[in-house]
């Protein structure tokens, strides 16, 4: 087995199985590119200690306009999202970014 062999068994081949991962499918309001963003849930959430749960902000571009979209997520304790905004642009399905993407 080879050094990569090994590595690539660390890395998950699909969006699914980490429980620690949370994946955000976005759409740019300007130029209309779906993009597919992974959430680190161990490492990016920041505790929110006046309401419980945790708080998430984060900023992505996309690869065209090279637009700045930037979301708010709020996760209750179990670390499922309660409420959700963005800025320049819009929260999709993972199914319409799969039929966006094709």
């Amino acid at each position: 087995m080879g050094l990569f062999s090994g590595l690539k068994r660390l890395i998950p081949s699909s969006r699914e199985g980490n429980a620690n991962v949370l994946w955000l499918y976005v759409r740019c309001g300007k130029c209309g590119t779906p993009l597919a963003v992974r959430v680190n849930l161990a490492n990016e959430l920041s505790a929110d200690y006046e309401n419980g749960g945790y708080t998430l902000h984060k900023e992505m571009m996309d690869s065209k306009c090279f637009s700045l979209m930037h979301a708010r997520l709020h996760l209750d304790d179990q670390r499922k999202i309660v409420e959700q905004t963005i800025e320049g642009g819009e929260f999709i399905t993972e199914q319409e970014f799969k039929s966006m993407s094709q």
